[in-house]
């Protein structure tokens, strides 16, 4: 790695009315490194990286490239100096081809296509995953092969830097591996790489140094050999933190939450599933995202009919009838997409939080009750009559937690409920979902990160192409073995 940056950021500055995103940031990116960006949810990372590649206009601040200021008002313009940038939504078109999607995006201009034009719009691709079809429609393609897709469009663009926003959160372990191990022959091909990620597994995986933000502010940069885990999550979150840990007996209670012979709606609908919770246990779902998770969510939660079989509630048809019994349900739900189907946009927060209340004519709480609830589960910024149309994708989350969480459900269906949260907003709402256990709830776990089921599930249960394709005990999983099965090798060798 050269000494001199590629790219010198001096005095960032973002402002959303009174939030400060960014507050007069200083960060060199180095050539041919791969630079961790750490922080948590609001810490302004995401911004950085925006204003850097245009999306978002600065309202202080200079970029130079080999020291050189230069003007990036669109990404038209980043992307004419050599920046990409891989968002966490994919700008992709659903029916069309593999190679059609590419070609949209290819940056040289071609009278007529011939099979070497081909072949060489398809290169990178096949470099990253060979099994992709040329012709495939994405629509037919997994999350994660559909991510490997986005990631080719930026680098067909022959960029000197890519910046890639979360990359693995939706990626298999083999997957991850996979990526990290790409990210590494880039930096050895002269290549920067910015990784904005919450996942410490990625920062050692491939990154070089590390750099972190709190409260829109640099706080640390380092070499990763340089900082534990423990100095990371403290510099993101100014304190030290505990993750959750699963201490039980191994004894729990009668069935609580009885699967039976379920197959729900979907594409893919989730068939055949058969699965008992007992008091106090924790079952989690592993699976590539797409295999009928969402279905199974759905449906367990009362929400949609099955098409066959049973949901049962302490021996009882949990199925619900109208959206009233939805808020009346002794079972909570934390759902995949907040905002499709558990908050209300243009309502505030305290009327959201008090959405089960309404439902059964009880008294609300008090505006101070709903401001410390708020500030419990960290949602940003806790003012309770801000409209919850205004919240980022993890605030969100986090409110609807707050909401079903907060009581003493009978059992909990909790769908991807830290994706894209930081380590302390994840440890938080994971130690709920603990303590509710210990106290005798049944819970449905559908997670995304496998060493996070490892370690709190008493059971998990793998899902592939809408089956249940493997069962472990949670404390003696193998994510490797977990993956082969969530990828559907499970015959692989490793």
């Amino acid at each position: 790695m050269s000494d001199t940056p590629l790219i010198c950021l001096r005095g960032m500055t973002k402002r959303y009315g009174n939030l400060v995103a960014n507050d007069g940031v200083d960060l060199d990116i180095g050539r041919g490194e791969v630079l961790a960006l750490l922080g948590e949810n609001g810490a302004g990372k995401s911004t950085l990286m925006k204003l850097l590649y245009g999306v978002v206009s600065r309202d202080a601040g200079t970029v130079e490239i080999d020291g050189e200021a230069v003007a990036i008002a669109s990404p038209r313009d980043a992307m004419a100096r050599g920046i990409g940038m891989v968002f966490q939504q994919f700008s992709l078109v659903p029916a069309f081809t593999v190679l059609e999607n590419l070609l949209a995006a290819w940056p040289h201009r071609m009278a007529w296509r011939s099979a070497a034009e081909d072949r060489a719009v398809m290169e990178r691709l096949h470099r990253l995953a060979p099994e992709i079809a040329t012709g495939k429609r994405v629509r037919d393609l997994a999350v994660g092969e559909r991510q490997l897709v986005e990631l080719a469009k930026v680098l067909n663009l022959d960029a000197r830097l890519v910046i890639l926003d979360e990359p693995t959160s939706v990626l298999t372990p083999q997957e991850a591996g996979g990526l990290h191990g790409f990210v590494r022959s880039l930096r050895d091909e002269g290549r920067s790489i910015v990784l904005i990620t919450h996942k410490l597994t990625d920062v050692h995986a491939c990154a070089d140094r590390v750099a972190i933000m709190r409260g829109g502010k640099l706080v640390d940069v380092a070499r990763v050999d340089a900082r534990d885990d423990g100095e990371l999550i403290e510099a993101m979150i100014g304190r030290r933190v505990e993750l959750p840990a699963r201490q039980t007996t191994g004894t729990f209670g009668p069935p609580r939450l009885v699967l039976k012979n379920l197959t729900c709606h979907g594409t893919p609908p989730a068939r055949d599933i058969d699965i008992e919770i007992r008091r106090g246990e924790i079952v989690g779902i592993a699976g590539v995202a797409g295999n009928g998770q969402w279905a199974l969510a759905e449906t367990v939660a009362g929400l949609i009919p099955p098409l066959d079989g049973d949901v049962l509630l302490d021996g009882e048809p949990a199925m619900r009838v109208g959206e009233r019994d939805a808020f009346l349900s002794p079972v909570a739900y934390i759902p995949e997409e907040p905002m499709r189907n558990a908050v209300v946009g243009g309502l505030s927060l305290a009327d959201n939080l008090a959405l089960r209340d309404i439902a059964g004519n009880t008294a609300r709480p008090d505006a101070a009750a709903v401001t410390e609830q708020l500030r419990a589960f960290d949602v940003r910024p806790p003012e309770p009559r801000r409209a919850a149309g205004t919240l980022s994708g993890g605030n969100l989350q986090k409110l609807v937690a707050a909401r079903e969480l907060s009581r003493d459900p009978a059992a909990i269906i909790a769908c991807y409920p830290t994706m894209g949260l930081d380590v302390q907003a994840s440890a938080a709402i994971l130690d709920r979902l603990v303590a509710h256990a210990r106290n005798g709830a049944a819970v449905l776990w559908i997670g995304e990160e496998i060493d996070d089921l490892i370690r709190l599930a008493d059971r998990i249960a793998v899902i592939h192409a809408g089956r249940i394709d493997a069962m472990f005990d949670g404390g003696a999983a193998s994510a490797v073995e977990i993956g082969r099965h969530m990828a559907g090798h499970a015959s692989e060798a490793a």
